[in-house]
């Protein structure tokens, strides 16, 4: 077991890999109603036990025929058909037809009727005849059978997360019942003597607990169940204990405060009690949030993140959130990302990725962003002010005014 600590900062997306290799989550799976499935992962694989549409169908409104009637029709030799019938949408066509059938767009094509001609291209002679003065490839205006989906195709794959339209399509499939996996279980355990809750009265010294509640808002996707436990004063073994009892009962732990190098700093020391350590990191190359950390214990994830709101936050965008999708096997979400003009110089150290607080604001038709001048990671005011992050790279220093940058938002653009 190799530890890494504060001296030097590791990279997010290595302590990602390092981590990944040593999970041994492994998720139970529910069957549930089709339409109460939105924002869950797929347990198994969805087929189609039937083509889509299940019969050819016109796409326009018009009349049905044998495409092999059309073949010579011209305007100088314009072809006689006599209507035979009229197929509405949801009939069954008759069978034995010849000639001409009016059908609407979604009807159903009687069998032989391989090509539909458009209203606007016919004449309409008498009630019951036509005339038509071109031809159509055969095939043409038919909505093919299994056009949209084929019988026998996977449909939805293992591992995806249900959005409406996966929804509609399980309509349109008649299945009724899914098979989704079991909600991530994820506690949230807040430390620290000094944490109070919001509704409880004390001194102006102590600190009011914003973290769990952040995070709880955090992990509240439809795959998830987060629940927070009261804090845990700075004691080692009362620590101990509450992290073991998290660990067994929940898939993923997220702790707040305690994980830097300081006396109290607890929490690392409490977790390689707890259980069997595989693997543990310290110290992200981050900014904010180089305290945290994470580490695999008894095969579940441990998140070490700092009691500050802002380095808390950007330690769970950073490190918690690109993990917990790994869990289910699942690409992150994108999230909305614009170029905007910066309107002041940011700077950063080599070696760690800075998470820029700035508010995007639109002048004419350009994008502008500000960086919120709020010092230190402990002001959550930076984050409710901003409307995104600008994300600094290892590599680079920073940028200057007027460069052109990526923003990544997570509120709306006012002006």
């Amino acid at each position: 077991m190799g530890y890494r600590f504060l001296k030097k900062l590791t990279k997010v997306d290595d302590a990602i890999a390092l981590v990944s290799k040593h999970l041994t989550i492994e998720l139970g799976s529910e069957e549930i109603n089709f339409d109460e499935s939105l924002g869950r992962v797929l347990a198994e694989d969805v087929i189609s036990r039937v083509d889509i549409p299940p019969v050819n169908k016109s796409a326009v409104d018009g009349y049905a025929v044998k495409g092999v009637d059309l073949l010579s029709a011209s305007r100088y030799s314009p072809l006689r058909l006599k209507v035979v019938d009229e197929v509405k949408i949801g009939e069954r066509p008759s069978k034995g037809a010849q000639g001409a059938v009016k059908v609407a767009t979604g009807s159903a094509l009687p069998d032989g009727f391989d090509t539909v001609i458009p209203a606007e291209y016919v004449d309409l002679i008498e009630d019951d005849e036509i005339e038509v003065l071109r031809s159509f490839p055969i095939g043409d205006n038919v909505i093919q059978r299994g056009e949209d989906v084929k019988k026998g195709k996977v449909v939805l794959k293992r591992g995806r997360i249900m959005n409406p339209f996966d929804i509609g399509m399980l309509a349109q499939l008649k299945k009724t019942r899914v098979r989704v996996l079991e909600k991530l279980r994820i506690a949230i355990l807040p430390t620290g003597s000094e944490m109070i809750e919001p509704g409880e009265g004390g001194d102006l010294y102590k600190t009011v607990d914003t973290n769990a509640y952040t995070l709880s808002a955090l992990c509240r996707e439809s795959w998830m169940e987060a629940h927070h436990i009261n804090a845990v004063k700075d004691d080692l073994e009362t620590l101990t204990q509450a992290i073991r009892s998290a660990i067994r009962n929940n898939h993923v732990l997220i702790t707040t405060g305690g994980t830097s190098v300081g006396e109290l700093d607890l929490v690392p020391e409490a977790v390689q009690r707890a259980e069997s350590v595989k693997s543990m990191v310290r110290g992200i190359g981050i900014r904010p949030g180089r305290p945290t950390g994470v580490a695999v214990v008894d095969g579940r994830l441990v998140f070490m993140l700092s009691g500050f709101p802002t380095a808390c936050i950007v330690g769970f965008i950073a490190l918690v959130r690109p993990l917990l999708y790994k869990v289910i096997n699942a690409p992150e979400p994108p999230k909305p990302i614009v170029r905007a003009i910066l309107k002041s110089k940011v700077a950063s150290s080599l070696g760690v990725a800075s998470y820029v607080r700035v508010k995007v604001g639109r002048v004419g038709e350009e994008l502008f962003a500000e960086p919120v001048r709020v010092m230190g990671s402990s002001s959550i005011s930076s984050l409710t002010e901003a409307n995104g992050f600008l994300i600094i790279p290892p590599e680079s220093e920073g940028f200057d005014s007027g460069s052109e940058v990526q923003i990544h938002l997570y509120d709306s653009i006012q002006g």
